[in-house]
């Protein structure tokens, strides 16, 4: 196991159905009880609302583009990030979130985690900003605590980027076979975003050259009464939507 003293051999790869135990449980030990919106919307006290979000990360891994890091020495996944591509929606269809908060959650603390994303989104159309037609997202982000503080997450978020350029100049294609990829495999994203929800992400994103596009308080998202930066504190008083062009 890693410790302070020492350096994991970290290696960055795509998302491989084999992890996928290993990758739901970085997401239990770090990105359910750590994340600040998780906290938030009680998803860190609900377990079936965390069942809903690993669904949801298993279907955005179908896609193909998601990347996990790897402990070469001790082959064990310590950090994950859940990428997606997306294009525009019509609004009689609703976006992908959309979707499945109406199909796919059944608590309501999974449901107001998806309704802040999108919210969230909703706040910048970044199809119309920038007038591109399809972006990859980096959607949920975690580290296995044990192993903070190692510049997993960066590499993630670098590499993330990297792939969206490969994609773009064609020189890969997202690896799923499910039909929302079939469906944008004909296109190259043009552009990076993430919602970065805590100061942590946040200077994540600030070394890997993202710009801020928009800035919400956490005391305007509201759950069962008491607003996220109640139950989460000053610390991380807002999120930052951020763009990296490609």
């Amino acid at each position: 196991m890693a410790t302070g003293k020492s350096t994991p051999a970290i290696e960055i790869l795509r998302y491989d159905a084999r992890y996928r135990d290993q990758s739901m449980e970085v997401l239990q030990k770090s990105f359910f009880q750590q994340e600040i919106v998780c906290i938030g919307s009680e998803v860190n006290l609900t377990p079936q609302a965390q069942k809903d979000l690993e669904q949801l990360c298993l279907d955005v891994a179908d896609g193909g583009v998601s990347l996990i890091a790897r402990d070469t020495d001790t082959d064990t996944i310590v950090g994950v990030s859940f990428n997606v591509l997306q294009t525009p929606s019509s609004p009689e269809d609703g976006n992908y979130f959309e979707q499945f908060r109406d199909t796919k959650c059944t608590t309501d603390s999974s449901r107001a985690l998806m309704q802040y994303m999108i919210t969230m989104d909703a706040k910048v159309n970044l199809f119309e900003r920038f007038r591109v037609d399809c972006l990859l997202e980096i959607m949920f982000l975690a580290t296995l605590p044990s192993y903070a503080g190692h510049g997993i997450a960066t590499r993630l978020v670098e590499e993330s980027v990297q792939l969206a350029e490969q994609l773009k100049c064609g020189q890969v294609a997202p690896t799923g076979g499910d039909e929302r990829s079939a469906k944008v495999v004909a296109k190259q994203p043009q552009l990076v975003s993430a919602l970065f929800t805590s100061r942590i992400s946040q200077r994540v994103g600030e070394k890997v050259g993202f710009t801020v596009i928009n800035q919400v308080p956490h005391a305007e998202f509201v759950y069962r009464g008491q607003t996220f930066s109640d139950r989460t504190g000053p610390e991380h008083p807002f999120s930052t939507l951020v763009v990296k062009h490609i």
